[in-house]
């Protein structure tokens, strides 16, 4: 990449991790207040719910968006015609919602289903309405504003609107609401930062142009929805709404490492890597290095959320969700799979191989389908280790694609994780100690956990200062390493 680039690259992640770090430790209270509020079963209802106006929102913007994002060159008719296919097909979306709304309920023998969808229907519009100025906010490498108006728009949405609502007793319908006015306030704050006509126009030239990309995005995204919601639909019709809030609630938990690293990746390295998309060598250059730094996050991750789980739970959700600890744990062993997946994910759009990508998509839905229902006869947990070997295919799948790009045998790429396997190895070893010797002491809970924390994060930032070297970390991740040292 050329130093500017370069520059913006890397500036823009670190502006989207403060933004997810800063989401996530928001997600993770309001979570936390509003698993004390609404009962498990009510989560169960929001989860299926979500999953449809999910799916719907995909069609509805036709992978018009990443297109903008991966042209080399746009014009104001590529961006209109964009805006008017998103907004139309948005408008069918929740049309078709209102409709069928009674039958996906009947479906899934959830009564109250049915007024929820009707609710969230909207949202299909309000997306659809701003998913244009959202991605040229990506395409523009403005990961600041990208990052501010996510994490505001969660901010009144959920952590004003829902936790207020929740308290007064709206249950499920504090989530509902929450939904729609984060969509409203994130409409508002991405409109004004990039504006366009928002007047119907329709050029089929630019719509051909747009369109090629944009249906192999679609396909590979919809797969992929299907493979993100597979379990979720599995655990919702062959178990309980109660399985499925547990469920829904251990994914959620591990999510948000993913969330907070492999999704800042994800959006900022797209456009990055689109912009440079002929120049091979630095593109190759870019995704081991962003290959690195998701192997020893992940690694790390894995290891200090699997030992501290049962902490994780109790304070986070309460008493009531014991059975939230093992299933998190299952998923959290994933993460390396998840994150490094999704840099192998921006490169292939990047490169606009989208229809090979489609094709390995609908295999992993495939995958999360068959496995989630064979877990299912041993309940949540069997359901959770069924979503783990999925991702593990998936990972493969896209690595290997990954590297035909490039020519590449596995044995660079392997080699890459050494030496994090090595590191989170100790971390863990280091960390189930400390934890193991902290609840001898029968401490308060968050006391325990403030000490674990401090200690492991300790340890692991002396590692990294004493043993930089060896560990073979890149310049960028030790600037950032030295500046956290300098803080502290």
């Amino acid at each position: 990449m050329s130093k500017n680039l370069k520059n913006k690259t890397f500036t823009g992640f670190l502006w989207l991790l403060a933004g997810s770090s800063s989401q996530t430790i928001l997600q993770v209270l309001v979570l936390s207040v509003l698993a004390r509020l609404v009962v498990p079963e009510e989560f169960g209802v929001i989860s299926i719910a979500t999953i449809f106006h999910g799916f719907s929102k995909i069609f509805s913007q036709l992978g018009m968006g990443a297109a903008i994002v991966q042209k080399k060159v746009i014009t104001k008719k590529h961006i209109r015609t964009a805006y008017t296919t998103s907004l139309f097909i948005g408008v069918f979306f929740c049309i078709l919602t209102l409709l069928f709304s009674n039958n996906v309920a009947a479906y899934f023998e959830m009564p109250e289903l049915s007024r929820v969808l009707k609710f969230i229907s909207i949202i299909f519009i309000i997306d659809s309405f701003i998913s244009v100025s959202q991605s040229l906010l990506q395409r523009n490498l403005r990961m600041k504003f990208f990052a501010l108006t996510e994490l505001i728009s969660y901010l009144v949405g959920f952590g004003i609107v829902g936790v207020s609502l929740a308290f007064m007793g709206y249950g499920m319908y504090a989530l509902v609401y929450a939904y729609i006015v984060q969509a409203l306030t994130r409409a508002i704050m991405v409109s004004y930062l990039e504006p366009h006509s928002i007047m119907p126009f329709f050029d089929t030239k630019s719509f051909k142009e747009l369109f090629f990309f944009g249906s192999g995005h679609t396909i590979a995204k919809t797969a992929n929805y299907f493979a993100g919601q597979g379990d979720n639909l599995v655990v919702g019709k062959m178990l309980s709404a109660t399985d499925l809030g547990y469920y829904s609630r251990a994914y959620q938990l591990m999510v948000a490492p993913v969330a907070l690293i492999g999704q800042s990746l994800n959006i900022v390295l797209f456009p990055a890597l689109a912009s440079i998309q002929t120049d091979m060598e630095k593109v190759k250059k870019a995704y081991y290095k962003s290959t690195q730094l998701v192997a020893y996050a992940s690694l790390l991750i894995s290891a200090i959320l699997f030992v501290n789980a049962k902490e994780i739970v109790l304070i986070l959700l309460g008493n009531n969700w014991l059975n939230v600890i093992v299933p998190f744990q299952i998923l959290a062993v994933g993460t390396l799979f998840r994150m490094s997946y999704k840099i192998s994910d921006s490169l292939i759009k990047a490169l606009g191989d989208v229809h090979k990508r489609a094709i390995i998509q609908i295999i992993y839905a495939i995958c999360v389908f068959t496995f989630s229902y064979i877990g299912h006869f041993w309940g949540v947990e069997g359901v959770a280790f069924g979503v783990l070997t999925a991702i593990f295919f998936n990972f493969i799948f896209m690595t290997h694609l990954s590297l035909l790009q490039f020519k590449d045998t596995w044995s660079k790429f392997i080699k890459l994780h050494l030496k994090p396997l090595i590191l989170s190895v100790f971390v863990f070893i280091f960390a189930y100690t400390t934890l193991y010797v902290l609840r001898s002491f029968e401490l308060n809970i968050i006391v325990t956990e403030i000490i674990y924390l401090l200690l492991v994060l300790s340890f692991l930032l002396i590692v990294a200062l004493r043993f930089k070297g060896v560990l073979g970390i890149s310049d960028e991740i030790n600037a950032v390493i030295k500046k956290i040292g300098k803080k502290k």
